[in-house]
């Protein structure tokens, strides 16, 4: 039995920019409340979060990792979480398995691309926000100022009430706590005046706590603390503290207010987990409930899947109803069999401890079973079958890659460590390209993939790569008849099947929002007369479907196109599904061909940080880059922000050209905005090519 209960246990995601100090701060916690020994250093490689050979090679964190602590009868979880932002959707995944996101703001950077994201993300999720401010060294003269300034731009940028419970004191070598207390002095703001303004915000949620504090009493710990809470998790309070990660100012502070403060997973906003019930004819989603109690039957999610050299696969889960054991017997998802789970886990970085049972609120792992799948829930009672976590939205994967084995006969190879991988990241997927036979990794960017290659280098299997590839789709934007007679006779039973067919737009009274992305396909069957007798249907739709696939003018994959089939011929002895598949197909093509077929481009929206004297220069690139400049903003500290809509495809080299545009400066994130019509030229150069692979 663990020494704490459910209501002793805090589950805090560590998120930010990079280069905020995220890793340093966890290191600094864990020192502090006496789970390590020592604090290790990012930059030697010795912190107990980033342990991969891949993140001490390059300084900073990749993968997501979990940390725990215990403070004053509190655990304290961690996941301490990569900060470039084409790793972003890592921190985004594991939000399901926490009561509050702390976002950790470099002093001297202010707030910038993934910090906005991910308090962006932790609002839509409806998840408790704590801001965290990382100061400089106290010696900088100029650091007082910057940091009141930050404060306002915290507040003007995600509301007013983001309010400080503690402040810098003593030129930044102390912090003061001005949630209970309002003597003493700061060296930003009055701590009078920011110990009101935070009583205000809180007690306005408890009209009994108010008709007290407007009768001059005080308010002491217990009496703050449920309407504190009540204020976090309805986001009418999200707290400012102060640290020094490097020097530990203000950390134990941290730990005291994390310990005392935060939400436990029975105060905490539930996950949105839904229980689909059938209702006569069809499938409805409902909300699902639990307790977060030890005594309801057992219900747990599967938020993170890894791979480790010495277990194998290890899934992290949290358990939010009932408690798990090495003895227990789970049901995965709706499989009819359960499994023994053998072993359950306690994950300190890259130390795994087996514990004896993981409580209900609790984080834990479990190795060596391969049935488990990111996502996936864990139960013992088959009335949960059909319940599943309501998947909140990722980052789109965009840029893509083919990778080749250097080896002859390291394709199987290739293909098992890519599966692996595509389980372990949600954001990184790959494919087979039909057409050319390569195989095809896409993720969210140059330095995503770069990573990618950088692990399957480190485990032995070498690759080359082709240039990028752009995930281009077909669509159509007119109406157009197609048929094709499909006849073989090579002696005995011969082979016959005819087709005519038409296609239009699924939304043809809106051809613009057609080709920006409607529903994906329609077959429809309007035969009379048995000309196309009914068992040979499905086979015209089968051979439909292949060209849906692999394209009918440069090789992507057509959407938002209906397909009427309304006649044909057969043959009683030598119709076969073959025969009709091959119509089908063929028949569709030549329709998809005769009605106005447009190649789609992914359209991206993207945010460039650049400093103010580049500004000029960078929105003139990016109207040249076809792109549509949606606003500009001025920042805190001499950057601006270049908000724009790009085709992905004029964005593959970007990365390189800011850097030299801006001397290193400046930064960009982009996420998948939706799909456009390409130019003439582009869409002649891609069936130029398609047509060359044809031929070969």
């Amino acid at each position: 039995m663990p020494s704490y209960t459910t209501s002793d246990i805090r589950n805090v995601v560590v998120a930010g920019h990079q280069a905020s100090g995220k890793t340093t701060l966890t290191e600094a916690l864990l020192f502090a409340a006496g789970a390590i020994t020592s604090k290790g250093d990012v930059t030697k490689g010795t912190t107990v979060s980033d342990f991969e050979k891949e993140e001490k090679h390059h300084g900073h964190s990749i993968f997501s990792t979990l940390l725990h602590l215990d403070h004053v009868g509190r655990r304290i979880n961690l996941i301490d979480t990569p900060g470039s932002p084409e790793l972003s959707g890592t921190a985004l995944s594991v939000m399901p398995a926490v009561e509050t996101v702390m976002v950790v703001v470099n002093a001297h950077s202010g707030i910038e691309v993934v910090t906005r994201r991910v308090m962006e993300a932790a609002r839509e999720r409806n998840l408790p926000r704590v801001v965290v401010i990382n100061m400089r060294d106290a010696h900088d003269p100029k650091q007082n100022q910057h940091l009141e300034s930050l404060v306002n731009h915290i507040r003007e940028m995600f509301g007013s009430e983001c309010l400080p419970v503690n402040l810098p004191t003593g030129n930044g070598t102390a912090v003061i706590e001005c949630l209970l207390n309002r003597t003493g002095k700061s060296d930003i703001m009055d701590v009078d005046s920011s110990h009101q303004a935070i009583l205000d915000q809180v007690v306005e949620v408890d009209e009994s706590l108010m008709e007290k504090y407007l009768g001059g009493d005080e308010p002491n710990f217990e009496a703050l603390h449920d309407p504190f809470e009540k204020c976090m998790d309805e986001a009418h309070v999200i707290p400012i503290l102060f640290v020094n990660a490097k020097t530990g100012v203000g950390v134990q502070e941290l730990l005291d207010f994390m310990a005392q403060w935060l939400p436990s997973p029975l105060e905490g906003n539930q996950q949105p987990f839904m229980f689909d019930r059938v209702v006569q004819d069809h499938t409805e989603e409902t909300p699902f409930e639990y307790k977060e109690g030890a005594d309801s039957p057992m219900f747990a999610h599967v938020f993170k899947v890894c791979g480790d050299p010495f277990v194998g696969k290890l899934a992290v889960f949290r358990v939010h109803d009932g408690k798990l054991t090495g003895q227990s017997h789970v049901i995965i998802g709706s499989s009819k069999k359960p499994v023994k789970l053998g072993h359950v886990f306690q994950m300190q970085g890259k130390q795994h401890v087996e514990v004896p049972e993981v409580i209900a609120g609790d984080i834990g792992a479990v190795a060596k079973i391969d049935e488990i799948k990111l996502g996936d829930v864990l139960h013992d009672d088959h009335k949960l079958d059909t319940v599943h976590h309501k998947r909140d939205a990722l980052p789109v994967p965009m840029y893509s890659l083919a990778v080749i084995p250097k080896a002859r006969g390291d394709e199987t190879k290739l293909i098992g460590m890519l599966t692996r991988m595509a389980e372990e990241d949600p954001t990184f997927v790959w494919h087979t390209d039909k057409t050319t036979h390569e195989v095809v990794i896409t993720g969210m960017g140059e330095l995503h993939l770069r990573f990618v290659l950088e692990r399957l280098d480190a485990r032995g299997l070498h690759v080359e790569t082709k240039p990028p590839k752009i995930a281009y789709k077909e669509t159509i934007l007119g109406k157009a008849e197609g048929h094709y007679r499909h006849k073989k006779q090579t002696g005995g039973s011969g082979q016959f099947g005819e087709v005519h067919l038409r296609v239009e737009p699924l939304n043809e009274d809106d051809a613009s929002h057609t080709a920006k992305g409607g529903p994906g396909f329609e077959f429809v069957n309007e035969v009379f007369g048995g000309t196309i007798p009914g068992q040979f249907i499905p086979a015209v739709e089968k051979g439909v479907r292949d060209v849906l696939e692999g394209g009918a003018v440069a090789g992507y994959p057509i959407q938002n196109v209906r397909c009427i089939v309304y006649d044909g011929k057969h043959h009683p002895v030598d119709s076969k599904e073959i025969a009709f598949r091959t119509a089908g197909k063929y028949a569709f093509m030549e329709a998809i061909k005769g009605a106005k077929p447009a190649l789609l481009e992914p359209v991206v929206k993207v945010e460039v940080i650049v400093p103010d004297d580049k500004l000029g220069a960078i929105t003139g690139d990016l109207s040249g880059k076809r792109g549509r400049i949606q606003s500009t903003d001025t920042m805190s500290g001499g950057y601006s922000r270049v908000t724009a809509l790009a085709p992905l495809g004029e964005l593959l080299t970007y990365n390189a050209q800011l850097k030299s545009a801006t001397g290193g400066q400046g930064s960009f994130t982009m996420d998948f905005s939706h799909y456009d019509p390409a130019p003439a030229q582009v869409q002649q150069r891609e069936a130029a090519g398609f047509k060359v692979v044809h031929e070969e």
